[in-house]
């Protein structure tokens, strides 16, 4: 747990309840970005919805003296007077609340949309590094997971408090002149009760936030169940029920420590809702023993009586609404912490950065070289890379091979900057990596993951998302779709480039897994790149589809970079270069027929493969 972490769980104490309205700037700030306009209605309706109950009070109380001073009299000129000012406050009071709930509405999409947009916005700007990062996973969790209603409901509150705290003072006022220990003593109670509640929610708040974990195993259970990617698998194992078990196990023991808390939280409120009618009793009895004794007027027990149970209901809901805040305070300090999160790679690029950025322009890659490349995952001492040595020059065609956990993955994503922590240099053009804007530099390099996405979008999307400016440029996108051997399959779909793919929404075309990693593959190549690389781009291909897709890789690749990654060695023996790797460090380099000669690593996994090849189109021509 980090310290700011164990701070906001001290956060919710009577010593610091002061301290968790330290956010009020920021929070006031998100509401204030949100939409200004809507913010000032609501406020000033808040306001005057403050102030309308006593003014109503004062209206009944003179209303009450008047009807009594009329029997004596026979004049009504009062009583009509203060009868159609209620009539006019009550409607007035009904306007201004279509009004604000109008508003209200409005703002409430718009909040909760600006809440989304920061978290998403501050998630893509997340290094990879980061994003691995179980902590920031929780802390992004709790900020997703209650982004669409926490925001609107803390501004609830915060529009409760004004509203309240108007209320309290204008009702109290009423009781002051009279005594104003009485009132005082409307108040004490549910202040009593705020600081009994305020350990209560100290302890929900930490158990809500200890859960974050297991809040994220319970949505991987349900979303293993209801994914189409694992539903297969699900089905042929008969995993239904034991997923759904282990479900209902997190389900049951969250509902049980809930139960606990809540059992705690309603025989407090019980002792301090009893206390309060006690209290309102006592207050009450005097009201009407001064009227008996004729110290105050009929009106005056009417509006009193009225003033002691709205001050009472005001003060122990502004207390309640306070309670709430502090507790949601803490999920905002979860949000504001969560969104000034500094990338760790800006700061690994600025420590590994020699040269100022603006100084260079990228204007192609002729050459990447990698000296002394060292790097360590986070929270494990072992290196995934080994003081690497190696140079790529334009015009080649690299192929990196070796065991898996060798560490061939690992390279390649560092030489797409998706690590940035590492030790050592790696150097474009003669100079430091970091020198260039990474906007240029990423224009410039085309990628296929192994682990590749399957955006559930068009066709259109899939492909053009390799290069955003050019996505709706269906001439671009059919190329890229031609060199990757997909064209006649676009061809084929009922709306072409504009059929959406994927099961999860209507009319969705479901694709194979080799036709998805064309996919992928056109999309790397959507980008006029000068580095190309793939990583285990044939696993989902078979042998036709894999000569094919090589076949054009080397034809795109002809005066570029081009770097791949193949467990398959029948399909490495083109390339100009072939790494070996082995436990991070590179162990052999050189042509195929070079590392063949050298009788090696490489040479005997070759035999390797190429015998089992063997003894497996015998048993082919066997049968």
């Amino acid at each position: 747990m980090s310290k700011v972490d164990k701070e906001s769980l001290e956060t919710l104490s009577i010593l610091n309840v002061w301290r968790s309205f330290r956010f009020w700037p920021q929070v006031f700030g998100l509401l204030w970005g949100t939409q200004k306009f809507y913010l000032l209605i609501i406020l000033i309706t808040t306001g005057l919805q403050g102030i309308t109950p006593a003014i109503i009070l004062i209206c009944t109380q003179n209303i009450v003296n008047s009807v009594i001073k009329a029997q004596a009299t026979n004049s009504f000129d009062d009583v009509i007077f203060y009868f159609l000012l209620l009539i006019s406050i009550g409607f007035m009071n009904e306007v201004i609340s279509l009004i604000k709930n109008y508003f209200h509405k409005l703002f409430e999409s718009l909040l909760s949309n600006r809440v989304n947009i920061l978290i998403m916005e501050k998630t893509i700007n997340l290094s990879l590094t980061e994003f691995e990062n179980a902590d920031v996973q929780d802390q992004l969790k709790r900020s997703q997971s209650e982004a669409n209603y926490r925001p609107y409901q803390i501004f609830m509150e915060i529009l409760s408090i004004i509203s309240g705290v108007i209320m309290l003072f204008s009702t109290a006022s009423i009781l002051l002149s009279w005594r104003w220990t009485t009132t005082i003593l409307l108040i004490v109670v549910p202040i009593t009760s705020f600081i009994s509640l305020l350990r209560i929610g100290k302890q929900e708040y930490q158990l809500q936030y200890n859960r974050a974990p297991k809040y994220r195993q319970s949505w991987y259970l349900t979303f293993l169940v209801t994914k189409d990617s694992s539903f297969k698998e699900i089905k042929i194992y008969k995993l239904g029920q034991y997923l759904l078990t282990r479900y209902r196990e997190l389900f049951n023991l969250f509902y049980q420590e809930n139960k606990s808390l809540v059992r705690r939280r309603t025989n407090i409120s019980f002792f301090f809702k009893l206390l309060n009618q006690v209290v309102v009793a006592y207050v009450i009895f005097l009201i009407l023993h001064d009227t008996y004794t004729k110290q105050i007027n009929i009106g005056q027990l009417v509006g009193m009586i009225q003033a002691v149970m709205m001050t009472q209901a005001n003060a122990q809901g502004a207390v309640q609404y306070i309670l709430s805040f502090c507790q949601n305070n803490l999920y905002m300090q979860q949000l504001f912490t969560f969104l000034s999160l500094d990338s760790s790679d800006k700061l690994a690029r600025s420590l590994h950065s020699k040269e100022i950025i603006e100084n260079n322009s990228l204007d192609s890659i002729e050459q990447i070289r990698l000296r002394n490349l060292s790097f360590c995952y986070p929270n494990s001492k072992k290196l995934a890379l080994d003081t690497i040595d190696l140079e790529l020059n334009r015009g080649e065609t690299v192929a990196i091979v070796g065991k898996n956990g060798s560490g061939k993955s690992t390279l390649v994503k560092l030489m797409a900057q998706l690590y940035q922590d590492y030790q050592g240099d790696i150097l474009i053009n003669g100079k430091s990596i970091v020198s260039y804007p990474e906007d240029q530099f990423l224009q410039k390099i085309g990628v296929v993951f192994q682990d590749f996405v399957h955006y559930e979008m068009s066709v259109r999307e899939n492909i053009g998302f390799g290069n955003l400016m050019n996505v709706n440029n269906s001439d671009e996108v059919l190329k890229a779709a031609e060199r990757a051997g997909i064209k006649d399959l676009v061809n084929q779909l009922p709306s072409k480039l504009d059929t959406q793919l994927g099961k999860l929404f209507k009319d969705g075309h479901q694709l194979s897994g080799g036709q998805w990693q064309r996919v992928a593959v056109a999309r790397a190549f959507m980008r006029n790149a000068d580095v190309y690389i793939l990583d285990e781009p044939s696993s989902f291909l078979d042998p036709e589809a894999e000569i094919e897709v090589f076949d054009k890789f080397r034809k795109l690749v002809e005066n570029k970079i081009g770097i791949f990654i193949s467990h398959r060695f029948s399909s490495v023996s083109f390339a100009d270069k072939i790494i070996v790797m082995d436990n991070g460090r590179i162990v052999e380099s050189g042509t195929h027929h070079e590392l063949m000669k050298l009788d090696g690593q490489y040479a005997k996994l070759y035999r390797l493969q190429m015998s089992n090849f063997a003894k497996e189109e015998n048993l082919v021509s066997n049968h």
